[in-house]
């Protein structure tokens, strides 16, 4: 059973590296700012009054305020880490995970580093759960940014049409005050559907990938967790 939830756990972050790599269409909603104009009347003398000289009023324009985006305030790092979680660290990375997790063994982790680009870091498996007939897992790989942006870089990267897999979203979100693309994508293995949430990180010239996986009645489950996972993950550059 072990054997199984194992190789399942593989093929979840070896199909997660691929795909977290794939050609992914981008989407950029652009919204147009408007800029709303005001008049003021002009009043007229009286004809028949006696000539009176004008009275200027000076009058103070302020023109519109521009509202700036303001980038998120970081929290401080210790802040982050929620109760009885365990650190997972390397020279390269830091990040923590719930005490349900443990690392992958080497094999796995070997096996993996032969199947595409990305290098991994961090390969953690969910231990036994009754729950679920699959283990979720966690990865956090890195590989050099090829082109001139992250976007560019992702969207040519790796084409889907191998797999049976689809992103449903992606947008830009941020983690502790840095731009990431956040991506989610929907898969079918071993006849289990499955999801897959990657955050990705541009580390000067590095992306950096942060993924979990489970089946899909998991994976919304403990989306929260995983959303809390990501805050602590840390480049050793950071």
């Amino acid at each position: 059973m072990n054997e199984e939830r194992k190789y399942f756990g593989m093929t979840r972050v070896q199909i997660g590296i691929l795909a977290g790599l794939a050609g992914i269409l981008l989407i950029i909603v652009c919204v147009g700012g408007f800029l709303i104009f005001g008049g003021g009347g002009i009043g007229l003398a009286n004809s028949s009054a006696p000539t009176v000289a004008p009275t200027v009023t000076s009058v103070v324009v302020t023109p519109a305020t521009l509202t700036p985006t303001i980038t998120p305030t970081p929290i401080p790092y210790e802040q982050l880490i929620p109760p009885d979680w365990k650190q997972y660290k390397t020279s390269l990375v830091e990040i923590w995970a719930p005490n349900n997790f443990e690392p992958a063994d080497k094999k796995t982790i070997d096996n993996l580093a032969k199947t595409g680009s990305a290098i991994p870091a961090i390969v953690l498996i969910e231990v036994s759960n009754k729950s679920s007939l699959y283990s979720m897992t966690m990865g956090v790989s890195y590989e050099p940014l090829v082109g001139d942006s992250l976007d560019s870089f992702l969207d040519n990267e790796i084409d889907y049409s191998a797999y049976q897999a689809r992103v449903t979203d992606r947008r830009i979100v941020y983690i502790n005050s840095m731009e990431v693309r956040r991506i989610v994508v929907e898969a079918r293995i071993n006849n289990v559907d499955a999801n897959e949430l990657i955050y990705v990180f541009l580390d000067g010239s590095t992306v950096w990938y942060v993924q979990y996986a489970a089946e899909i009645s998991e994976f919304y489950n403990n989306l929260e967790v995983f959303e809390q996972s990501v805050m602590t993950f840390r480049p050793a550059s950071y």
